[in-house]
């Protein structure tokens, strides 16, 4: 069974990685989706000060197969309110 690292990197560099058995690159793409919800759910808020969360996805030999780019950002008018 083909082995997969999952490297996970905010703005700041590598904040973690995985290596995991998979049967082929269909399952290692759906495992990079649910690493990156854990990913979003331990940075916790500070995802929206640094904005960027990054899942790259290689094979054992270290080829990256694909990667899941998430960014985030607070629109300037957030937390505004309008007087009509």
């Amino acid at each position: 069974m083909p082995r997969f690292r999952f490297t996970v990197r905010d703005d700041n560099g590598e904040i973690g990685n995985k290596v995991v058995d998979l049967p082929d690159l269909k399952a290692a793409k759906a495992q990079a989706v649910e690493e990156a919800s854990r990913a979003l759910a331990t940075v916790d808020g500070s995802f929206w000060t640094d904005g960027h969360l990054e899942i790259e996805l290689t094979d054992e030999s270290g080829l990256s197969l694909a990667a899941l780019a998430i960014s985030g950002f607070e629109s300037p008018a957030s937390g505004k309110r309008f007087n009509a």
